[in-house]
């Protein structure tokens, strides 16, 4: 008898990233202090996974082969605080449009 075909990495991948992804909104939802729409916070959600991603695409190369798993953090920590930092940004953007 033979085996299942297996998917392709990439499919496992993005699988797993997904699962990951659904995982972090569903704790963002149950846990938030206030209440925001579910839309609001997938936006965060997706949007901070976008920017950990690319921070941690960029900084991997930062850290020696002893200190790798460092680029991790602080694609953590971007993808943390990336919500608050574009509210802020956005409404800066706003505010010098409204002025011009």
């Amino acid at each position: 008898m033979s085996a299942l075909p297996q998917p392709p990495n990439d499919l496992n991948d993005a699988t797993i990233a997904a699962g990951m992804g659904v995982g972090a909104f569903l704790i963002r939802a149950l846990c938030a202090d206030k209440r925001e729409s579910l839309a609001a916070l997938a936006v965060q959600t997706v949007m901070a996974g976008l920017v950990a991603v690319l921070v941690g695409m960029a900084s991997k190369g930062w850290f020696t082969e002893a200190q790798g798993t460092f680029h991790l953090a602080v694609a953590g920590m971007a993808g943390f605080c990336s919500p608050e930092l574009v509210r802020k940004g956005l409404s800066v953007v706003r505010g010098w449009h409204s002025k011009g």
